[in-house]
């Protein structure tokens, strides 16, 4: 075999043997992804599917007071509470809505017409509810939130009969309270 053809036998194994498994220049790189996620205590106060504290429908002047209630789910996961000398229980206040006059009145709206209404922590409105700093009645206290069990607190409503007349202006009359939970 000449020299020639040795060297073209050659290059054609060379050229064979890179055509058939791919590029003989292939590199590689490794780099590396962190993934994190954390895992937080907390509480929540949602209210509970379909509640609204709904007046109803008055027609004229009530013969009594109007009086209704919803309902607020409480849940923590992995709360711990405070124990010792100064802890504080978690607290559910309600704020005076967005139709409070500046004082602690609440108020449902049509248009430029009010018509005060008062919240309360029990069912015989004997204890007014409001948000933390209130001067009188303010939020509820909640205990034992730690076993991860929601808890369900009522929130009990009542429109005076002496407020609505049948001078009244005809409206659908709302407002919104915020409801804030601190633990």
């Amino acid at each position: 075999m000449s020299t020639k053809t040795l060297r073209l036998a050659a290059a054609l194994f060379v050229v064979a043997a890179t055509s058939s498994t791919g590029s003989a220049l292939a590199a590689s790189q490794t780099s590396e992804l962190n993934v994190r996620l954390e895992i937080q205590s907390g509480c929540t106060a949602n209210l509970l599917e379909g509640a609204t504290l709904d007046f109803g429908q008055v027609a004229g002047t009530p013969t009594n007071d109007i009086q209704r209630s919803a309902r607020v789910s409480v849940s923590c996961s992995g709360y711990k509470p405070a124990t010792g000398p100064g802890a504080v229980a978690p607290t559910l206040g309600l704020s005076y809505g967005l139709h409070s006059d500046g004082t602690q009145q609440r108020y449902v709206q049509s248009g430029t017409n009010k018509i005060a209404y008062s919240l309360y922590k029990n069912g015989y409105y004997g204890e007014a509810w409001g948000p933390v700093g209130a001067v009188s009645g303010g939020p509820l206290t909640i205990n034992n939130l730690a076993n991860d069990t929601p808890q369900e607190v009522t929130i009990y409503g009542v429109v005076k009969k002496t407020d609505i007349t049948s001078k009244t202006p005809v409206g659908v009359y709302t407002d919104t309270v915020q409801i804030v939970l601190t633990y």
